[in-house]
């Protein structure tokens, strides 16, 4: 079955609200004494914390990529693919 534009969108749509919404949530739970296990999480990349340094001598370049990721966000994601899987039927 293909997948069409609108489901692909929609797909992406739901993807980033659940990291916007997770990274919220993260951030508020922080600060609640309970919830605070939430806000766990670890920063994943290439050249962190610093960078990947090629000098060319006329040219520097530095090179680098990280994740910042907490169980909040993960656990927003999944929630926001079931709401997905469930919303797009009707696409």
């Amino acid at each position: 079955m293909k997948m069409n534009w609108k489901k692909a969108l929609l797909l992406i749509f739901f993807f980033l609200a659940g990291v916007i919404v997770g990274t919220a949530v993260a951030k508020g739970a922080s600060y609640v004494g309970f919830l605070s296990w939430l806000g766990w999480g670890s920063n994943i990349g290439v050249g962190y914390p610093n960078p990947v340094v090629l000098d060319l001598a006329v040219i520097k370049l530095q090179f680098g990529f990280s994740v910042d990721i907490s169980l909040a966000q993960i656990l927003c994601v999944i929630i926001s693919l079931i709401i997905y899987k469930r919303f797009s039927k009707g696409f």
